[in-house]
């Protein structure tokens, strides 16, 4: 029994020292048995917060409604009102410019209430938002820095989301498809590339498959020609772009794409010329013969195919080869 008393004692004695300043805070309430802070404390319905947080919202004081919205949502977490709450908490955000903790808003909505009739406009929203990142929109982080920074990275992880939980909505071949395009900007060619490859498989009426479809052979392009790639890499990302170039005349990518096509076949040509010239160095005649005229054959559109006709030229004329007609 002393071990009760002692405690509700030293309570008793810390609120009267505080004086009346206290007692206008914490009040005790029989129904709990506890002291609350009434401040802290929901309305007492759903409703009635939802209500009281609107307030806050259409006079325009966005911060006061976030507080109020996410006291609905804690302490009402699944009454029919707190998806509402949820979305109107996003829509603060972006009211006071801060576009990822409004994305991080709509992303619970869409997480823990996805049967609610805010789900559409809460993955709607975070299209925009990704957009708007996407273009170049800064982001201000969540604890307070000086500055905001770029944030491609987060339109990344708007659209992955968007893709994860509605692929099949108005938004789902957007988002894939916009998720290439920010992978790509980041320099990250491989996992564009196969984010593109998802549009084209798995969205295949949509109208951004031409554009998936060229992006594809970009990608492959871009890391064919990076150090360390072989070969087979380039082949293939010729292939893509004939492709592209033969099913898509009318496309307006047209002339990047034949500009693409046309430095990967000379880029192409120079690895084969190298080989060509390895071979002539040893003095292994044939062989070297051999990749000269693979050049002059497969590749005479390129630079390198005079200088390859050069090369075989001299052979010829030392007697290294024998001439052609």
């Amino acid at each position: 029994m002393r071990r009760r008393i002692l405690p509700l004692l030293l309570l008793f004695v810390q609120l009267t020292c505080l004086g009346t300043e206290a007692h206008a805070y914490w009040v005790w309430t029989p129904k709990t048995g506890r002291w609350i802070n009434p401040k802290t404390q929901p309305k007492d319905s759903p409703q009635d917060q939802l209500e009281y947080a609107n307030s806050f919202y259409e006079r325009k004081d966005p911060k006061r409604a976030v507080k109020e919205y996410l006291r609905l949502v804690r302490h009402y977490p699944k009454s029919a009102q707190a998806p509402e709450a949820q979305f109107y908490l996003g829509q603060c955000y972006e009211g006071m410019n801060q576009p990822y903790q409004a994305f991080q808003a709509y992303k619970k909505l869409v997480e823990i209430y996805p049967y609610s009739a805010r789900f559409k406009d809460a993955i709607a929203r975070s299209f925009a938002i990704g957009e708007a990142l996407y273009e170049g929109e800064k982001v201000r982080p969540i604890q307070p820095v000086p500055v905001a920074f770029p944030a491609l990275d987060k339109a990344v992880e708007i659209f992955e989301h968007i893709v994860l939980q509605a692929p099949y909505g108005e938004f789902g071949d957007k988002a894939q498809f916009r998720l290439g395009q920010s992978l790509r900007k980041l320099g990250q060619y491989g996992e564009a590339l196969k984010a593109f490859e998802k549009v084209i498989q798995e969205y295949k009426q949509s109208p951004l498959v031409e554009d998936a479809r060229y992006n594809l052979a970009f990608c492959a392009k871009q890391m064919s020609l990076k150090p360390g790639y072989d070969q087979e890499s380039t082949d293939q990302a010729i292939a893509w772009f004939e492709e592209f170039i033969q099913n898509h005349r009318g496309s307006e990518l047209l002339p990047e794409a034949e500009r693409s096509l046309a430095q990967l076949r000379t880029y192409k040509a120079e690895g084969i010329y190298k080989v060509a010239d390895f071979y002539r160095r040893q003095k292994k005649w044939i062989s070297a013969e051999l990749y000269y005229r693979r050049i002059i054959s497969e590749y005479s559109d390129t630079p390198v195919a005079g200088e390859a006709v050069s090369r075989l030229t001299e052979m010829e004329q030392a007697g290294r080869v024998p001439a052609q007609s």
